[in-house]
């Protein structure tokens, strides 16, 4: 399977769980996934949370959901989009939930980011676990 293949089984919008670190200890929360472009998988989220302070100060990161029946985990290294351009167009992509939480891409709490330089290991049932790099 390519990646490629991997984003059109991973709908956009989809919701599962988000891992970090806090030190030593890991922690995971519901998360819902945005979308991708390129080898880039984008999330969002507020710089007033903890979980923006732990991926600054750990940025291997993790997030794991269903899709249209396949298991999907894509770990990584997070990146946080700064250019002010690229966060206005990938706005405008994120889920009409979070946009209405935002309200606009110039929001100074916004954050979008993406995981890149990981791995996704994709299943579907049972079988065994495909591990795909990118």
């Amino acid at each position: 399977m390519t990646v490629e293949q991997v984003k059109e089984i991973l709908a956009d919008g989809t919701i599962g769980y988000f891992a970090t670190t806090n030190g030593e200890q890991l922690e995971v929360r519901g998360w819902q996934y945005q979308f991708a472009e390129g080898n880039r998988f984008y999330f969002a989220t507020a710089n007033t949370k903890d979980v923006y302070k732990q991926i600054q100060a750990n940025p291997q990161v993790a997030f794991a959901g269903v899709s249209n029946g396949y298991n999907v985990r894509i770990s990584g290294k997070a990146t946080f989009v700064t250019d002010a351009a690229k966060k206005e167009q990938f706005f405008s992509r994120l889920s009409e939930g979070v946009k209405q939480l935002y309200k606009s891409a110039s929001n100074p709490v916004l954050e979008i980011f993406y995981i890149d330089s990981g791995e996704i290991k994709i299943n579907k049932g049972y079988e065994p676990f495909e591990v795909i790099k990118f």
